[in-house]
């Protein structure tokens, strides 16, 4: 008997047993962080993350998205992330005639799923969300075991408009193959890759590879994780034009992230002007 262990299992059967009716509690709550070009910094779209919020405290998601993969219900917490940050990034656009794109992470298992693509269109149809603006990201915690529906998934959601990314490149289960066989329109270096770039010759030597690779086949490639203005300096030496991370801005509440975002923009306009 082992005390910790006792307790690791109680917790995560908890989870397991509650994450059923957190949607429908509305203890799930979408988070957005910003994506931005470089040079300038400008925020063009953000990536839709989630948050659970279970009995005072704020789970991440790296304590529940396991376990939701593993337990076969991820597919109803991605579905809940897909609508609701379609719907708010929608809804803003409209509202403030801005274009902002949305980036949103998918389970490897939800591309091997026959409904996956209905699920988007209805996303897509009851949101009014410009399809070109939606990029649908594949995780890589769990590998593809079902290629053939996997590809059919993506073809009939590019057909739709959908662009997809390769999340996480570098981890998990990427692999040159992987990205032949994904037939994606974005690469998303993964924050580990990123770390050391600013003082590391290997750290560059492998980033670089990296971003030859996406650039060949035809892919954009947005690295992340990035947390330094030396960092930021790198890459755009290095060519990199898509970035993310907690220098560019961390993950808030969906309303709050647009609204820093417009106030940003119209800072940047007036220092424009002036």
């Amino acid at each position: 008997y082992d005390r910790e262990l006792q307790r690791q299992f109680q917790d995560r059967r908890s989870l397991i047993d509650n994450l059923p009716e957190a949607t429908r509690r509305g203890e799930l709550s979408v988070y957005l962080q910003p994506k931005v070009r470089l040079p300038s910094r400008k925020i063009y779209g953000f990536e839709a993350l989630v948050r659970w919020d279970r009995d005072g405290r704020t789970v991440m998601p790296d304590e529940f998205i396991m376990i939701a993969e593993e337990s076969g219900m991820v597919t109803e917490v991605d579905t809940y992330v897909l609508v609701e940050a379609a719907r708010t990034v929608a809804a803003w656009n409209a509202l403030h005639g801005t274009a902002y794109h949305l980036s949103v992470n998918l389970s490897a298992l939800n591309f091997t799923s026959q409904g996956m693509v209905e699920t988007v269109r209805h996303a897509i149809e009851e949101s009014r969300i410009d399809p070109t603006l939606l990029t649908l990201e594949i995780t890589e915690t769990l590998e593809l075991r079902d290629w053939p529906t996997a590809q059919s998934t993506i073809r009939r959601l590019r057909a739709r408009g959908c662009r997809i990314s390769i999340a996480e490149f570098g981890t998990g289960y990427s692999s040159l193959a992987y990205l032949r066989l994904v037939g994606a329109d974005e690469l998303k270096v993964d924050r580990s890759l990123i770390g050391e770039v600013a003082v590391s010759d290997e750290a560059r030597f492998i980033v670089d590879a990296v971003l030859d690779v996406g650039r060949n086949i035809g892919m954009e490639v947005l690295v992340e994780g990035v947390e330094t203005s030396e960092q930021a300096r790198v890459l755009e030496e290095m060519g990199v034009r898509l970035a993310q991370g907690y220098l560019f801005g961390q993950p808030q509440p969906a309303e709050e992230a647009l609204s820093l975002a417009a106030g940003t923009a119209g800072r940047a306009t007036d220092d424009l002007a002036g």
